[in-house]
């Protein structure tokens, strides 16, 4: 039978048969085929959707601090105050107590606090006094800060070698004259000066001189004579 004698819904038949066995036929070439490039042909893949848990999320991308790395962090170095600055206190020496017994641990040194004076200063106080004819530029001069007596521990231990003294008009006695800076110091042992006023009964009038406390961290760690000349004393 012809073609052409084929009823249309036969011939819609016959071709979609061809169809579909051309489509078979090229779907076994390219599965047979073994240089058929697998990516050339194309897949389609549903769609994924995926619900993310916010909370979940963070925490997953929080880091947790490396105890190792924590524990070797360089801790900053304490800061050291600076040794306290000592201080001059000028005086006249009332005394030296010992509060402990004879036993040297509660020692005190009593003085009456006085300004030291020079230049137009000295002057000044002399003039208002009315001992103005006195005045010696070279010489220095007591001001009296009060009767109060101002006191100053010392040691509590090894006072004897702790403390240091510093003499200019004793032992050694210097000839008569101004009593410069140029003066020889004369260090004397603590026990020594101490005994020279307590056990000799002061005989070479130690007490109610002129002396420098040198004063660090409240105790009194130095005492110098400020000597005066008795030719210029007012």
């Amino acid at each position: 039978m012809k073609w052409s004698e084929l009823k249309p819904a036969a011939r819609y038949g016959i071709i979609a048969a061809a169809v579909v066995a051309v489509s078979g036929i090229a779907v076994g070439a390219v599965l047979l085929s073994g240089d058929a490039k697998r990516g050339t042909v194309p897949v389609l893949l549903p769609e994924i959707t995926a619900t993310v848990d916010a909370t979940a999320t963070a925490a997953a991308t929080e880091t947790a601090p490396d105890a190792s790395i924590a524990g070797s962090t360089k801790q900053p170095t304490p800061v050291t105050p600076p040794p306290a600055a000592a201080t001059k206190a000028f005086g006249k020496l009332k005394g030296i107590r010992d509060e402990s017994g004879g036993n040297w641990t509660a020692l005190w040194v009593d003085m009456e606090a006085a300004d030291f004076l020079t230049g137009g200063d000295a002057l000044a106080w002399l003039i208002q006094n009315g001992d103005q004819d006195f005045y010696n530029k070279k010489y220095w001069y007591a001001r009296p800060k009060g009767a109060a007596v101002t006191s100053f521990k010392l040691p509590s231990s090894n006072a004897a070698t702790k403390v240091s003294v510093v003499m200019y008009t004793w032992p050694v006695v210097p000839a008569v004259g101004f009593y410069g800076p140029d003066m020889t110091a004369q260090k004397v042992g603590f026990g020594e000066f101490y005994d020279s006023i307590y056990m000799d009964e002061d005989s070479d009038q130690l007490l109610n001189r002129y002396y420098w406390f040198t004063v660090t961290n409240d105790v009194c760690t130095k005492i110098e004579e400020q000597p005066r000349d008795p030719y210029y004393e007012p």
